[in-house]
């Protein structure tokens, strides 16, 4: 579905988990688009990931919307979890 950045990858595979990602839905924002991750699990705030982005010091959640799963191994973002992706 989607790629995503080298770097953003190289530190979601470094850090190993769950992770979903959430894109910048409101197109009236500057940064419409923009994509940006959460690690999700047992052990993590989120035990499953939420329909939005929580809020942060760093911006509003609202605007970012889960749209999928990280598939570690493919670097891709896609729509359904797949059980390899928790390693």
């Amino acid at each position: 579905m989607t790629n995503i950045e080298a770097e953003a990858l190289k530190q979601m595979r470094e850090r190993g988990g769950r992770w979903c990602a959430y894109q910048n839905q409101d197109m009236s924002s500057a940064s419409a688009g923009h994509v940006q991750f959460l690690q999700y699990g047992e052990d993590k705030t989120h035990k499953v990931p939420p329909p939005k982005m929580p809020d942060t010091v760093h911006g509003l959640g609202w605007r970012y919307q889960n749209i999928g799963f990280v598939d570690l191994a493919s670097g891709e973002i896609v729509k359904e979890e797949s059980p390899c992706i928790s390693s």
